[in-house]
C-alpha cells in the first residue's frame, strides 16, 4: 500500500484514457474525499457535476477546449464549481473569495490523490474555465455556481514522468 507521501509525488496529469467505464461507486468515492478537504469556516462551498454515461454531452464539453481530443477520452468529467451562496460573505472582497477558492482548490487535490489512490488516472483542466457559459449551459447549472475547473477521470493509458524545479528554487527565505 502506497503512503500519502508516495501517492502525492507519484501522481501525474493524465491526457490518455482507456476506454473503460469508471464505476459511479467509484466516483462517489472521490467526490466523498473531496468533500471532507478544509474549507473557511466549514462554508463547504462546492458543488459538482458528474458527466459519465452521456458520450454525446462528453464529447460537447470537450469541444469547448482546445485540449479536446485527449479530453473525449476519458469516460468521466467532473465539473467543480464555487457555490456563491454558500459562502455567505461578500465575495467582492478579494481575500474571503480566495480563502474559498483555496477550499475549491484543496478539494480538487483531494480528488486527484484519491483517484491516483485508485489506480486511475485524472487531470485538473482549467483552460476550459474560459468557456464557463457554455459549460453551464450544457449542464444546466443555476445562477449562483462559478465553474473553478473540469477534472478528466480514466484509466491512464499513459503515464509521464513527473518534473519538478529543485526545492531550493521555490523557497524565499529560511530564517
Amino acid at each position: 500500500m502506497a503512503t500519502l507521501s508516495d501517492n502525492i509525488l507519484n501522481r501525474r496529469s493524465i491526457r490518455s484514457y482507456e476506454p473503460k467505464a469508471v464505476s459511479s461507486e467509484t466516483i462517489k468515492t472521490i467526490l466523498n474525499a473531496a468533500i471532507w478537504a478544509p474549507s473557511g469556516n466549514n462554508l463547504q462551498p462546492w458543488k459538482f457535476s458528474v458527466i459519465m454515461e452521456n458520450k454525446k454531452l462528453l464529447d460537447k464539453i470537450a469541444s469547448l477546449s482546445i485540449y479536446q481530443n485527449w479530453i473525449k477520452t476519458a469516460p468521466c468529467l467532473i465539473a467543480v464549481f464555487l457555490d456563491h451562496a454558500s459562502i455567505m460573505t461578500n465575495i467582492t472582497i478579494p481575500k474571503l473569495y480566495i480563502k474559498h477558492v483555496q477550499a475549491i482548490g484543496a478539494a480538487l487535490q483531494n480528488m486527484l490523490l484519491t483517484a491516483n489512490d485508485m489506480g486511475l488516472g485524472t487531470c485538473w483542466i482549467g483552460e476550459i474555465l474560459k468557456n464557463e457559459e457554455e459549460i453551464k449551459i450544457l449542464l444546466n447549472v443555476p445562477a449562483g455556481y462559478e465553474l473553478m475547473a473540469v477534472v478528466s477521470v480514466g484509466y491512464p493509458k499513459i503515464v509521464s514522468k513527473g518534473q519538478r524545479k529543485p526545492l531550493d528554487q521555490a523557497i524565499i527565505d529560511w530564517q
